[in-house]
Order: structure tokens, then sequence, then C-alpha cells
């Protein structure tokens, strides 16, 4: 594996999801919560790119948060506190355990770093800083640099082109199958962190690398590398 730099997704990939529903009431206050929203926002930031509409990505989550609380009957005034809290806490998610350890493996072995990400790009500088981690990413690029989201061929593509590398040079690294789809089509490497899907969709292509968290991730990529 001819690689040079190492991209990460970063919102449940790097980043733990979980304080986006912390502060929501029971019982929207689990993290099997924070993860349904975060795909929901997910989902329909792709819905929007297919159709050729571009907004904020805390505008879907905002959006995706309202609903669920509509529906469970949620006071309004409550509702706009939830949002807001909601919100703050997104741009400001810890680290997972392992993600330091992670990266400065791949940086001893003279693997570069960067991010693309479906956050805007002052929204992923200022969680990476909040969460320690910016120091280790050379490049960061938001969605905000194309208006579109992942896996839209678009966004890898202008990623890659922002931080100067190949996409033969570079490997994707995600916890979501449908990025590391987008990142294949794209012509990248693809390495997938099972902790939160556990188990690969069948009709996904197979990822050159697999592992139970981000260190494991980091190991087997350069032992490929090497």
């Amino acid at each position: 594996m001819d690689l040079q730099w190492v991209v990460f997704d970063l919102n449940g990939t790097v980043l733990d999801p979980a304080p986006i529903s912390r502060s929501l009431p029971d019982p929207f206050n689990d993290a099997a919560t924070a993860h349904d929203l975060l795909h929901e926002t997910i989902f329909q930031s792709m819905a929007d790119t297919l159709v050729g509409r571009h907004q904020p990505f805390t505008d879907y989550l905002a959006a995706v948060l309202a609903h669920r609380l509509m529906l469970a009957g949620q006071p309004e005034a409550e509702i706009y506190a939830c949002v807001e809290r909601a919100v703050t806490a997104a741009g400001e998610l810890p680290a997972y355990p392992e993600a330091a350890q992670a990266m400065a493996v791949l940086a001893d072995a003279g693997l570069r770093i960067a991010t693309i990400t479906n956050s805007p790009t002052a929204t992923a500088e200022h969680a990476l800083t909040a969460a320690g981690l910016r120091d280790r990413f050379e490049r960061v690029v938001g969605s905000d640099t194309c208006e579109a989201y992942k896996p839209a061929p678009a966004v890898y593509a202008n990623g890659l082109a922002r931080i100067g590398v190949a996409a033969e040079h570079a490997c994707m690294v995600a916890a979501h199958g449908w990025d590391l789809l987008g990142a294949g089509h794209a012509g990248m490497r693809t390495a997938w962190v099972g902790r939160g899907e556990r188990y690969r969709i069948a009709t996904l292509p197979t990822p050159d690398v697999s592992g139970d968290d981000l260190l494991d991730v980091a190991r087997q990529i350069v032992a490929a590398a090497g």
C-alpha cells in the first residue's frame, strides 16, 4: 500500500456523539438516541445533496431533534432549549479514548493526517481543538468547502484536492459503511472502525482494513503500509 495520508471522518469515528443527547429529557438522554439523531441528520444531509440543496450540518441536527421532540409532545419552549443545548454539545464532542494514541501510531510511522468531514470547517476545527486533537491534523476539510455531503463523489474529490494528495495515496477511516463506499468509489483505500455498526452490511464493498476501534485500525494501516 503506497500510502501517504490517513483521512478521518470525525463524527462517530473520531468524536463520540453521545453528549448530543445527555441534556435532553428522559427518555431521550441516552447514547443510543444520540447515535440515532446523528444518523437521521446524515440522512437529511444526503437527501439535500441528492437534490442539489445545501444547508449547514447543524441545521439538519436542529431540525431532526425538534421533530423528534415534537412527536413526543414536548412543550415548544422546552424544544427550543433542548435544540440549543444539543447543537452546542455537537460542536464540542469528546474524542474516543484511544483516538490520541491512534494518531500517534500513524504519525510515528510517517503518515500524514487529515479529515474530510460533513461538519463545516470552522465547527470541525473547534471540535478538534476542544478534543485536544487539532495539532494532529494537517488538513481539516469541511462540507462548506464544496456545499455537499458525503458520500457524494464531489466531497472526496474536493477534500483530496485541498489536502493535496492523489486518491490512491490516501486511506479513509470511518465508522460508517456508506462513507467508505463513497471513499472507495473515489479511488481511496478504506479502513472501517466497527465500534458502532459492529457488522458490515453485506451489500457494501469490503474495506482494505477493519478493526474494533481507532487504535486497532491505525496499527493495521501501519502494518499494511509497511
